[in-house]
Order: structure tokens, then sequence, then C-alpha cells
């Protein structure tokens, strides 16, 4: 029988008959193997460890509760200029659904404060208020490329605003519900789970040797044999972390292929914003961002936390940022360790725990970055390298699951089965397979940085 100890694979003693290996034998290590080497490969160690979700189909679906985006961020922007009626009177008004926002959630009942001035304005008017103007939803009629509102006005005007002229783009935010007394119950908004699927991916690498070089004792390492599947174990987890980070989700001559994260994030988001710029959030879109390394300071930071973090994304408050080794050393780097730009004016003393280094849970030697808007657990991802030597990859784990496929009594996840050579060759041959996808929800609790020229 196999043995595991101290991240070594035996199948058995050099030199000795090897009887116990004429018939293929299969060895689970699905619960074994991410132990074996964990600074290799942190993103699938982390996925087996807290985020393991076995499925039965090899195309797995799964649901989208995306009723915390939603609830957070109930707005939408005014599809054409409108002047609102006096108080009482009747205005119909159109709703931009140009971005592909949902505004399902829109019913009779509903108060709406109108902010004035287009949502493009470079910058914001003194005069500008938060609310200009109210009203009451009175119908709604959902079309299918547009939704148009009838609204009775509540109040036409605030603040030193004395006009109730409303521009192009306007800002429309749900501030409640108002009813008449006695009135009966509401219409009803119910939002269903959104569909999504993802794919199983088969991965397998081989170990072989001569049974002439597998009785031979070598200097050095006396079983070869060993020696060789413990280095083809680690080659086999590397090759899943490349798919979980740079694969995109395709079928494609009968071969499924799984999202990676970093590939997923790219897929989905389009085009990268360039420069110290932030990005507005987008439904359904995750962060992806490309800037200079020097651009990288705590307040930039800051302001990008405060879309990555944004409660309407989806997410939780705490990320685990997959890093590469210069970006590991650019964040030990800022504010003298500290994590404090020296602009701010401040000392470093009272901030020294905003950054943290520590050993995390699975093995891995991990950075902690505390924010007022949310923190992450910085590991480093050998893998960022090269061409991808600048990434930071900031996972939300609430979000994302391996997917091994098991079902029928038959578990597809990590196993090696032995003996898969031809009965005439004089020699042995196993085989490693896992068969597993990862599972990408709520795309906009994601987010990929790209630091240039660390």
């Amino acid at each position: 029988m196999s043995t595991f100890n101290s991240g070594q694979v035996k199948f058995g003693t050099p030199g000795t008959s090897n009887t116990d290996f004429h018939s293929r034998r299969l060895f689970d290590f699905s619960d074994r193997v991410a132990d074996l080497a964990p600074e290799e490969s942190p993103f699938f160690v982390y996925l087996s460890k807290v985020g393991k979700v076995p499925t039965s189909d090899s195309q797995f679906r799964f649901l989208e509760d995306r009723t915390k985006v939603s609830m957070t961020d109930r707005s939408f922007l005014m599809a054409a200029g409108a002047t609102l009626a006096a108080p009482g009177g009747i205005t119909s008004i159109t709703v931009d659904t140009s971005a592909g926002a949902s505004v399902d959630f829109l019913i009779k009942g509903m108060v709406l404060g109108f902010q004035q001035g287009s949502n493009t304005d470079a910058g914001a008017d003194d005069t500008e208020a938060i609310v200009n103007a109210t009203g009451r939803i009175e119908s709604v009629s959902h079309g299918a490329s547009s939704t148009t509102l009838s609204i009775k006005t509540i109040q036409a005007s605030a603040g030193d605003s004395s006009t109730t002229t409303l521009d192009d783009n306007s800002n429309v935010t749900i501030i409640g519900t108002g009813f008449e007394e006695g009135s009966g119950a509401p219409d009803v908004f119910s939002q269903e789970l959104d569909n999504a699927f993802g794919y199983t991916q088969i991965f397998k690498t081989a170990c072989e040797m001569t049974n002439t070089a597998r009785a031979t004792i070598y200097r050095g390492y006396a079983d070869e044999f060993q020696r060789i599947w413990n280095n083809k174990l680690r080659e086999h987890k590397v090759d899943i972390e490349r798919a979980m980070l740079f694969g995109m989700q395709a079928s494609v001559g009968g071969i499924q292929y799984t999202d990676g994260i970093a590939g997923h994030i790219i897929k989905n988001a389009g085009t990268a914003i360039e420069g110290n710029v932030q990005l507005s959030y987008t439904a359904k879109k995750p962060y992806l961002k490309s800037f200079e390394a020097s651009q990288m300071t705590y307040d930039a930071l800051l302001s990008d936390f405060e879309v990555i973090f944004d409660p309407a994304r989806g997410g939780t408050s705490s990320k685990l940022a997959l890093a590469s080794m210069p970006v590991m050393s650019h964040f030990n780097k800022l504010g003298d360790g500290h994590f404090v730009d020296a602009s701010l004016g401040h000392t470093a003393a009272p901030y020294k725990y905003d950054i943290e280094s520590a050993t995390g849970s699975f093995g891995h030697r991990v950075l902690k970055v505390d924010t007022v808007h949310g923190d992450m657990t910085l590991v480093r991802e050998p893998l960022f390298r090269a061409n991808y030597s600048g990434y930071l990859c900031l996972v939300d784990l609430d979000n994302v699951s391996y997917r091994p496929l098991v079902g029928n009594g038959v578990n597809r996840d990590t196993s090696i089965t032995t003996n898969v050579q031809q009965a005439d060759e004089d020699l042995r041959k196993d085989m490693i397979l896992t068969e597993a996808g990862l599972e990408v929800s709520i795309p906009e609790s994601h987010a990929l940085l790209h630091l240039e020229g660390v």
C-alpha cells in the first residue's frame, strides 16, 4: 500500500520483488496532494482547504445570489432629459439601460430622489444637491429594450436649486416607498438567482521508469522512482495551479477547459483601465487596472479599495491577494515597512500594525494589510513571473470554489493509478489524474492589478 510522509510518496522498496504491482491499483490523493510543497501552488492549496465543493456533472451549474449587489446600489440613470411637473403633477421618464444594468426592481410606490446635473459632469458643482427633487412611481412599463416610469412629483426643487429640469444621465436613487393610509399590499418584485456554469478539466501526468532502473540503487537518492514520483506530483499540482490562474473557460474539440481566476477577470472586465485613475463600479464587471508601480501609494490604494471593497460589488471585507515576488517586495517598501505614505504627515509608529508579516494556516508566509475599507492577505504566487511579474490578484474566497468531479461512487479528484503500461513492456508506468474545475461567481467581487515596472 502507499504511504504519505513528509511530502514523499512511496510505492515499494528498491531491490525487492515487484509482485505487489502486477495489477493496477488506485490510490486516492485528493486530501493529501495539497500538503505537498504548498508554497509552489498557494491558490490550489487555499481552494483545496477552504473551497472544495464536489460536482456530479462535468459541466457544473451554480447559482449566483446577486441580491447583496442590487440591494446596496438601487439607482439608475435617466435616458433623456426631462422637466418635472409641479408637485402632484405627472412626468414620464425613461430609464437608461444601455449599460445592461437591470431595473426590474422598480415597482409602483417607490419614492425616487433626482439629482440635477449629468452623471458625466467632470466635477461637482456647489449648487448640486444630493437630492434636488423627489417623486413617486405611479406606474412602470418594462419593455424589451427600455423601461418607462410615470412619476408624480412630490418636491419639485430643493436647496438652492431653482429649476426642475433634469439632464440626460441624471442620477436617480430609490429612497424608500410611500403609500396612503389604508392601502393594500404593494406589487411584488422577486429577484431570481442567476444561473451560471463551468467546466471540469482533465489533468494527467505520467511517471515511467524501466524495471532495470527501479532495481538499481543510486548514489545520493537510493529510491530513484520515489524521487521521480515526488517531482511528478508537484508538477501535476502546479499544472492545476496554472489552469486555476490563467485558464479561460471553453469546450473545443471534445476537450473542456476550466476558468482561471485571472483569466476570468481579464475575459469579463474587457479593457483594463490605465494609469492612476479610479475605476467606477459596473455590474458584473471585475476590477482590472494597469498602472506604474510608482503610482501605488497608500492614498492610491485606498481609492482603489473604495471600489474593490464596495458592498455593492457583492464581496466580503477580506480578500486573498495572490502576488508576485516583486509586488510583495513593493508592498514592504511602502512607508518604510509600515505602509504609510510620508506625504500624509504622520509618523509611522501609530500605523505599524497596518501591515503585518505572519505564517499562514497552510504553510505560506503571508503579509496582512488592513485598511479602513477592508483587508487583504498577500500570499506569494510563484507562477506570477516573467510577463506576469507585476500582477496582484485579489480573490474573494466566498465567491470561488474548487469543483472536483465526484459521482456514482467514482472520485475524479486527484488519484494515482499504478501499472498503466502495456502488458509486454518491461517497465513501470503510473498516472496521476485530476478532473476538476474552478467556479467563479460574482465577478465584480474580484480584482486584478498590474503594477508596471516592479
